[in-house]
């Protein structure tokens, strides 16, 4: 009787543990910025919208071209650059710092292409159902506007050539821009929607967990042989 217990009870796991393999996510982005007016959301879902998340976008203030954009949020403990101006000492160069500084700059490029092969594979999973993107921009100056414009056209153009290498597109992604050459104007309207599953993301964590600790082993092990 235990036996059976037992085998029903694995029989289970496993089927949940495929199920989970095999389930897909579906991530919505949206968000609108119309007459000063922010609103953004990212809706999670999964098995047929029984899981559900939802995540509220920050404020984007825009102040006009002058101050630029700024994200609401707060910022708590000492920065870095605060850290930095308070702590005294001296700077030793020597062939060790040399040789460490070497050793990091090549561990750096090793991990970053790592890291870019991971996110590549992990794309190539990912399915693009919508994209509709719409820019209205304007300063007031028609030729202010215009170099606006072109630059907006070409980070669209940059981001959407660099997705369009690893993933799959289900529709053909919509790109609009308004140019405002009379008034000053910043509005926006982004929707997306993409898909994977559940097991490809659990891949990809694994293979950037499994590289990051297999660098720090090799760091810690060249730090003992510069101590030496």
């Amino acid at each position: 009787m235990g036996l059976v217990l037992f085998l029903i009870m694995a029989g289970i796991l496993v089927l949940l543990v495929v199920l989970i393999w095999f389930t897909s996510v579906r991530i919505e982005i949206l968000y609108k910025r119309e007459n000063k007016n922010d609103r953004g959301e990212i809706k999670i879902s999964a098995l047929g919208g029984l899981v559900r998340f939802r995540v509220n976008l920050p404020e984007v203030k825009w102040t006009g071209m002058d101050e630029g954009m700024q994200v609401e949020g707060t910022v708590k403990g000492q920065t870095t650059a605060a850290k930095m101006a308070k702590e005294k000492g001296k700077v030793k160069l020597n062939r060790r710092t040399f040789q460490q500084f070497r050793f990091y700059y090549h561990e750096f490029v090793e991990r970053f292409d790592q890291f870019h092969k991971t996110i590549r594979w992990f794309l190539s999973k990912v399915t693009f159902e919508k994209l509709t993107w719409v820019t209205k921009i304007g300063t007031g100056d028609a030729a202010e506007s215009g170099i606006l414009t072109g630059v907006a056209w070409g980070i669209k153009t940059t981001l959407i050539g660099f997705f369009s290498q690893y993933t799959r597109w289900r529709e053909a992604p919509q790109l609009t821009i308004h140019p405002e050459f009379n008034r000053e104007v910043l509005e926006t309207y982004f929707h997306s929607i993409i898909r994977f599953r559940v097991g490809h993301a659990i891949l990809g964590a694994k293979r950037l967990l499994l590289h990051m600790r297999t660098g720090r082993e090799r760091t810690t092990w060249q730090n003992i042989q510069f101590k030496a």
